[in-house]
């Protein structure tokens, strides 16, 4: 299935690996393999992130907004539904955080604080709970595919019309 950017399709490709490996290999590689699963699939919706960002030309503007060079992946997520989801768009970040903007995220993005919580714990050295069963990241992975594909879908609603025509193959061969 073609994919937004260079990067996301082997992210994503990445995580499907590791799925399969965690289906078959059993409970003694498990937790590594879940680990991948769910780590790879929170790259991957931010690759989108910042394969939108890039073909829309809101790159310095969301840095801007942000008031950061290099944002995260929730700061970049909170910015998108700004841009394209939020009624009224909050002028800056600490308005749109005092609107309670993770939180709409999470309601608005199925999975995604479990995604984010996954990262930012494994950042600083602990897997957390949802690495532990297959079921947990199969389930995390197939939400993540689905924040990007709801992603993009905004965007069309929108008028915009960003390309998700890189295949696996092509992103391997740049």
């Amino acid at each position: 299935m073609p994919e937004g950017g260079r990067h996301a399709p082997i992210l994503i490709a990445t995580s499907w690996q590791a799925l399969n490996r965690a289906i078959s290999e059993g409970q003694e590689t498990l937790l590594c393999n879940c680990t991948v699963v769910i780590l790879f699939a929170g790259f991957y919706v931010e690759a989108n992130l910042n394969h939108i960002f890039e073909q829309l030309g809101l790159e310095g503007h969301m840095k801007g907004f942000l008031g950061k060079p290099y944002p995260g992946l929730q700061d970049k997520l909170a910015f998108f539904y700004n841009e394209f989801v939020a009624r009224s768009k909050a002028v800056s970040l600490k308005e749109l955080r005092l609107r309670g903007v993770n939180a709409k995220v999470r309601r608005r993005f199925k999975g995604f604080g479990k995604l984010y919580r996954f990262r930012n714990d494994l950042s600083h050295g602990v897997i957390n709970s949802s690495a532990h069963t297959l079921r947990e990241a199969q389930l995390l992975r197939s939400q993540a595919k689905d924040i990007a594909s709801d992603l993009y879908l905004i965007l069309r609603r929108r008028g915009h019309d960003v390309l998700t025509d890189t295949s696996y193959y092509d992103a391997i061969r740049r």
